[in-house]
């Protein structure tokens, strides 16, 4: 998600730009730096954001950390150890998801493809 739609949706979700920045603690103006492109806006405040926009801010934070890192060997890294993470979180919701279908339809686990899940 890029920044300009996390502002967008955060500010939507507040009532302005300007009470989004008083919500973050930051002045006006960096907001609309951020915007313009004059201020890289950190992971942390992304994910801040993302919070207000009631987007997924764990997701926001992996996200733009990474971009940051990204062509780095700290990158590589965070690529690394974050994929093997997405990895088991994403197999634990496809566990979690299988077991609420086939409780709400009756069916067993090996009933439900794991392809509806990807």
């Amino acid at each position: 998600m890029t920044v300009q739609t996390l502002i967008d949706n955060a500010a939507k979700q507040v009532g302005t730009r300007y009470k989004l920045a008083k919500s973050l603690g930051v002045q006006p103006g960096v907001i609309y730096d951020w915007e313009a492109g004059r201020r890289i806006c950190s992971p942390e405040d992304r994910a801040r954001l993302a919070g207000f926009a009631k987007e997924d801010a764990v997701q926001e934070l992996v996200r733009a950390t990474l971009e940051k890192t990204e062509g780095t060997l700290r990158g590589e890294q965070l690529r690394q150890v974050l994929g093997k993470w997405l990895h088991q979180t994403g197999g634990a919701m496809h566990t979690v998801v299988l077991g609420l279908v086939s409780l709400s339809f009756g069916m067993t686990i090996f009933d439900v493809p794991r392809c509806i899940l990807c």
